[in-house]
């Protein structure tokens, strides 16, 4: 793997995330004109709220007073770009978890914070006078503006709820979606489902945030008035006024809803350029002019300090199973001029078998661990011998015990004497004593590491905290095997095209590895029938992994079905392939 396709595969990945950052920046404007058109809307003056409601948005004051908010949201992008491009660690334990993403979490908790009251301090200076600041006159004197306080607090308590509910456990993922849309079709229907969604998850948490505003708004006015050296105003002291005050509930409804949309467009920004198709060259143009760097398929598929990349390549090879890709898998199956030797092919699976091998070793190492494995293998994979071979260990049983090596001594038999007297007549110390003590001591250890497991587990929070879940890091592993859905797919559809296609047989020669390859991984996920992993009795991405490996099996086997016996030497392994003959594919 060489340097220059390491940047020049994080050159693509930062193209698309400035592209995200800058998609992020114009729904800042977009999102306040949305909202200026909600609080200024005017039935009997339509024209002249639309005209007011632009000028504001185009006018220097606002785009003076949106750099603050601007510049949060690109602190945001660049947190969410390193998340999106980072490698994926598994933490055994819930505490090795808290510190690994402890740094992480809180700077994505301080940035939504941030963005919530920026977001209220902005858009509070285009409502009503009453809302615009935090100190304004009551009595003919300085007060603090309960308000305000209410609509900044609806601003933070909405970073906050996002945060909570969708990145305190979980990390942005990119969505690879099989089929590929407009770009511009794909983000305006994003908008519309966003906007309308927004508004309906807000309403809740802004009606329960109004309730808690009643119960500690007052406290926290108080201090703050205490703080400035201020006087309080009680206009929202009691639960009566709060309730009665439309307006208010209605600006913080809508500035609630404003910070989920813009939070969650900004996420779905980032997967939806990120996760864009991408197609790699199959070999590099010799003719390439200088500074122009091309990464092919195979250098994509090594990038696993890149995942964007390396799982952009994997859906490139699954797309080329259609038959818009003929051109494609003919540059596959080409011979390299001069020398004449399958090189496309020969690193392409290679490096595809490397990819699935890997898992599968991780995955056995995984399953070996969990606890509860009650294995129910399919009926095509139990190996019954047949009548002849049945016979013929009858026969060659029988020979041995007739004509067969026999023991040269036979065994002593059990001696029914006392114990045995030296010459001097002292009997000698019986080693069992010794073993005797050894047993003890073991089985007291055994006991005291029993007890300690069930204390470990029965305290509260103490396993919870620090104990790793029966099945955890297979689960881990099956919920990042998307990558290997594709490439099992792919090399499938490119092997079961060649018999047609494959005018030099290159494919031939690594078919009966891929087929070893998706047998072996088909094997490792039957044992995983009817085992709760991480606490769940049925994991999406096991089954998905589980018919996509099936799937590659009958699509190659009902193509080169005649011609096992040329690929295989092994009749038990022949038969066991044999099964995927009888089943058609679905």
């Amino acid at each position: 793997m060489s340097t220059t396709t390491i940047l020049e595969s994080k050159k693509l990945c930062l193209y698309r995330c400035l592209s995200a950052v800058a998609l992020s920046i114009m729904m800042q404007f977009f999102l306040l004109t949305v909202f200026l058109l909600f609080v200024n809307f005017h039935v009997f003056h339509l024209l002249n709220w639309i005209t007011e409601t632009f000028s504001l948005v185009f006018s220097f004051y606002t785009w003076l007073s949106i750099m603050p908010l601007i510049s949060a949201v690109i602190i945001y992008g660049i947190l969410l770009g390193k998340s999106h491009l980072a490698v994926k660690e598994y933490y055994a334990t819930r505490f090795k978890w808290l510190l690994g993403t402890v740094v992480r979490k809180s700077l994505f908790l301080m940035i939504h914070i941030a963005v919530g009251f920026l977001t209220a301090w902005l858009y509070a200076r285009y409502l009503h006078l009453d809302y615009r600041s935090l100190v304004y006159q009551c009595y003919g004197m300085d007060c603090i503006n309960p308000y305000y306080l209410f609509l900044v607090g609806a601003g933070i308590s909405a970073g906050c709820y996002h945060f909570f509910k969708e990145n305190l456990r979980q990390e942005p993922e990119v969505e690879y979606p099989i089929i590929q849309e407009n770009k511009l079709v794909k983000l305006r229907s994003l908008l519309y489902s966003t906007l309308y969604k927004s508004l309906m998850k807000s309403f809740v948490p802004s009606m329960c945030y109004a309730l808690g505003f009643w119960i500690f708004g007052d406290i926290v006015n108080r201090r703050l008035a205490r703080f400035f050296d201020l006087e309080v105003d009680t206009g929202l002291s009691s639960l009566f006024s709060v309730i009665t005050n439309v307006r208010l509930l209605f600006y913080s409804w809508i500035l609630s809803s404003q910070i989920l949309s813009n939070m969650n467009l900004m996420q779905k920004f980032f997967s939806i350029l990120l996760g864009e198709e991408m197609h790699f060259v199959i070999e590099k143009n010799p003719v390439a002019k200088e500074g122009e760097n091309e990464v092919t398929l195979v250098e994509a598929l090594t990038m696993n300090q890149v995942p964007v990349i390396q799982n952009l390549a994997a859906l490139d090879l699954f797309s080329m199973t259609g038959s818009m890709a003929s051109g494609r898998r003919q540059q596959i199956y080409a011979l390299s001029i001069p020398g004449g030797h399958p090189y496309n092919w020969n690193q392409l699976s290679s490096q595809c078998l490397t990819i699935i091998n890997a898992f599968i070793d991780d995955l056995t190492t995984s399953v070996k661990n969990i606890s509860t494995i009650k294995s129910t293998p399919l009926f095509c994979d139990i190996d019954k011998p047949t009548a002849t071979e049945a016979a013929e260990k009858i026969l060659l049983r029988q020979y041995n015990e007739t004509y067969g090596i026999r023991r040269m001594v036979s065994e002593a038999p059990t001696s029914t004497i006392g114990p045995m007297t030296t010459n001097s007549g002292m009997t000698p110390k019986v080693p069992s004593v010794v073993q005797s003590i050894n047993e003890q001591f073991e089985h007291i250890s055994r006991q005291f590491e029993q007890a300690l497991n069930t204390a470990f587990r029965t305290i509260p929070g103490v396993f919870y905290m620090f104990g790793e879940p029966d099945g955890a890091k297979t689960a881990f592993l099956l919920s990042n095997s998307q990558m290997i859905v594709w490439l099992t797919q792919g090399l499938a559809g490119i092997c079961a095209d060649s018999l047609s296609e494959d005018k030099y047989g290159v494919v031939q020669v690594a078919l009966p590895q891929i087929i070893r390859a998706l047998m072996k991984l088909k094997g490792e996920l039957d044992k995983l029938n009817n085992v709760n992993l991480n606490g769940k009795k049925l994991d999406r991405n096991l089954i998905t992994l589980k018919n996509s490996v099936r799937r590659s099996l009958y699509k190659i086997i009902s193509v080169f079905g005649d011609y096992l016996r040329d690929l295989f030497d092994d009749p038990m392994e022949i038969r066991r392939l044999q099964c995927f003959m009888s089943y058609q594919e679905v």
